[in-house]
């Protein structure tokens, strides 16, 4: 049933709007659709011609584990495309029968719904059109309630191991501040991120409110002196950003074609540095917004995650390593791709791809592990490895 809340969206949450057949790369590819057992049996049920009842009857398989919530599912064709996906790019049931015969996850998808402790909403990253749309923008990305009417799906409640004394959202949002001083670089942004949170955990640990309180009721504090970087730290941040595309190369058909390109132009030995660092400097002269970029999609998925309070028993250290992973991943990817390309959109794709490994996975949790499995076990290797 539907219902009317006020909720917390950000401000470019009216301005989406989905782009249908137009996408270059459609969210419904190369992902296994799952329809919940009341969906399933209300679309079937519906009056259509024999043509597309042929392709409803053979796209549709049992879940291997059946849930009431996850019924039967829809599988991906050998191309990875959505076998109900029309000629035109739009979605078959959608223009046959309405969204409100979709499944929950194509009806809402890129909004995130969040009603744990306060209703929020917002959209995914790997939707390209919403990263086109950030794109245009210059200003931070701001945050308003908003009367909005959804069918919320049942889901699993939210937990986390953190007491918070009811300060969860102002400390998220007090974050995201941070993530927005343009007065420094992003990388320092991210260690005052970073050695926040360290302060943060501390009080909270020490069932100390007041002091959270205190930490989170002034403004950021800068860093003093950041770490200072020498040849041999980019040498080590290079090839850590190196060693973890990889790994996700490896894991994710979605990254494959963007981390391969990457990996290829940099190539390896004493040159793939110099590259690296060359490829950087044509990247940041083509397109001189791309700190703004990044901003905006740090925030938009900081906000969309509810980082650092996600589901998992990880420490807020780790969490934050897995944001620097993100955009560690992002970087270096995002040069490599671009060093032969000029087009925003080629960004787009490139940072969209890696979002849909990212929204899709733990991506944060493991590749946290992994960073510090190849060595980024304190403050200056991360520094090392951000300042890229």
């Amino acid at each position: 049933m539907k219902e009317i809340q006020k909720y917390l969206v950000p401000d470019y949450f009216s301005d989406f709007s989905c782009k249908m057949g137009k996408c270059r790369s459609a969210c419904c590819i190369g992902w296994t659709i799952s329809f919940s057992r009341e969906d399933y049996f209300r679309l079937v049920s519906m009056n259509c011609g024999a043509k597309f009842r042929k392709r409803l009857d053979l796209a549709f398989h049992p879940s291997e584990n059946p849930t009431p919530e996850k019924y039967v599912e829809i599988s991906p064709r050998y191309d990875g495309n959505c076998p109900l996906r029309l000629d035109d790019g739009r979605c078959g049931i959608h223009a046959e029968f309405g969204e409100d015969y979709l499944a929950a996850v194509c009806r809402l998808y890129p909004r995130g719904i969040r009603s744990d402790g306060g209703f929020e909403c917002s959209c995914a990253n790997s939707c390209e059109a919403v990263l086109e749309l950030l794109f245009e923008r210059k200003e931070p990305i701001r945050f308003e309630e908003k009367e909005l009417c959804f069918d919320i799906p049942p889901h699993q409640k939210r937990f986390f191991r953190f007491e918070t004394f009811g300060h969860e959202q102002e400390i998220r949002l007090w974050l995201i501040k941070q993530m927005q001083n343009r007065k420094l670089p992003l990388p320092q942004r991210l260690m005052m991120l970073g050695l926040s949170l360290k302060e943060i955990e501390d009080s909270i640990a020490a069932k100390d409110e007041e002091r959270l309180k205190r930490i989170i009721s002034f403004p950021p504090t800068e860093i003093s002196k950041p770490p200072v970087i020498f040849q041999k730290h980019l040498e080590f941040g290079l090839k850590t950003a190196r060693s973890l595309l990889k790994l996700m190369d490896d894991r994710s058909a979605s990254i494959r074609s963007f981390g391969e390109e990457a990996l290829e132009y940099f190539g390896t030995g004493e040159k793939a540095l110099g590259r690296y660092l060359s490829a950087k400097e044509v990247f940041e002269k083509k397109f001189p917004e791309w700190e703004i970029w990044f901003e905006h999609m740090l925030v938009n998925h900081m906000f969309f995650e509810q980082f650092p309070f996600q589901s998992r028993p990880e420490s807020f250290w780790n969490e934050f390593v897995g944001l620097c992973a993100i955009y560690t991943l992002l970087r270096f990817l995002s040069v490599g791709w671009m060093a032969k390309r000029e087009n925003k959109e080629d960004f787009v794709d490139a940072a969209a791809a890696a979002f849909r490994l990212i929204d899709h996975t733990e991506f944060e949790r493991y590749s946290s592990q992994i960073l510090r499995s190849l060595g980024c076990t304190d403050p200056q290797k991360i520094y090392d490895l951000i300042t890229l």
